[in-house]
């Protein structure tokens, strides 16, 4: 049921080069703007800004530059349900919703997770476990597996935070495979960033709440003993202090930079495929006889299953590195396993 399923996301997504659009938007009149400019239509944009020659360039910028704060720039996405409905919205509406497109499929995959678990709880049952039930234990009791192997006894205080980034990233990492979809973990500054910092706050919070103020301290010094090991430790703090720093950058980084070129490499591949079949078409009929409307060769279809994997793999690698940073922060009574 999941390969059907994927095969005609595939067919989907391929329906024509109008539901990828060179800034991951769809269907509103600014976007139609930018993307004639993108294929260098300047009699256009120099008929509909004729006050400024470089208004179209200023619009596309000033519209969608920042939509995804800085993230997705003209780089072709896949357009999402909002994109394509905001043809019929009002402008305001239209232009909130491609502002703030990150969030609200973030809300919407949080409020998909509660009703999932909420619906998991009421139906409880040591006897007779449901499927959704079997499904929720294994996941939560693997995840807590992995924890338990990395920081020891103490894991089940940490579970909660870490099992909820773990799906959460998951679950948005897939979302962008479903048709009308998208990835909010694709934007650095409004998604994956945001992860990262709260990762490093939950850190930093139980680094002091275990070592104290002098044990974060010396922790952060190298855990000088020696005359020795403290003479170094005037370089190590400030080395140690700036990886700390840099950690919470690296994690958004490497989960944006993984997601993003996921999509972009799925949108693509759609692109070349409908262009190979107006090309082939286009020998014998001409397009606009049958409407404009053309299925593209599914040339994306492979990388369904490579996002498959990597979006799992993602969410797994952050999930962990994240583990690892709450274990090097442990008091030595509570190392086991790290």
């Amino acid at each position: 049921m999941a390969v059907l399923l994927l095969v005609l996301a595939a067919t989907l997504f391929s329906a024509g080069a109008a539901m990828a659009q060179p800034d991951g938007h769809a269907a509103t009149p600014d976007d139609a703007h930018q993307t004639t400019d993108t294929h260098g239509d300047e009699s256009h944009a120099a008929d509909t800004h004729a006050a400024d020659p470089h208004a179209a360039d200023t619009h596309g910028d000033a519209a969608h530059g920042d939509d995804h704060g800085g993230g997705h720039g003209s780089t072709p996405h896949m357009a999402n349900v909002f994109a394509i409905l905001s043809q019929w919205l009002p402008a305001p509406v239209a232009n909130f919703i491609a502002e703030f497109v990150d969030p609200i499929f973030s809300y919407i995959v949080i409020a998909l997770l509660v009703v999932f678990f909420l619906g998991v709880k009421k139906s409880l049952s040591s006897r007779k476990p449901g499927r959704a039930q079997m499904a929720a234990e294994i996941l939560v009791g693997g995840l807590y597996s992995m924890f338990e192997a990395i920081i020891g006894p103490s894991a089940r205080r940490y579970t909660p935070f870490l099992g909820t980034l773990f799906i959460f990233i998951w679950v948005n990492n897939l979302f962008g495979m479903v048709p009308g979809g998208h990835a909010a973990t694709s934007a650095f500054n409004t998604t994956t960033f945001a992860l990262g910092l709260m990762t490093f706050c939950f850190v930093q919070f139980y680094a002091v709440r275990l070592n104290g103020i002098g044990g974060y301290l010396h922790h952060m010094a190298g855990s000088p003993k020696t005359g020795m090991d403290w003479g170094f430790s005037i370089l190590l703090f400030p080395l140690h202090l700036l990886g700390e720093l840099i950690k919470p950058v690296s994690l958004a980084l490497r989960l944006f930079g993984n997601i993003f070129g996921e999509d972009t490499l799925v949108a693509t591949m759609v692109i070349l495929g409908w262009v190979l079949t107006k090309v082939m078409v286009g020998i014998f009929v001409e397009v606009d006889a049958i409407g404009g409307f053309l299925p593209g060769i599914p040339l994306q279809l492979p990388f369904y299953f490579l996002g498959l994997l990597s979006s799992t793999i993602q969410a797994t690698v952050f999930t962990l590195l994240a583990t690892v940073y709450i274990a090097l922060w442990l008091p030595h009574d509570e190392e086991h396993g790290h």
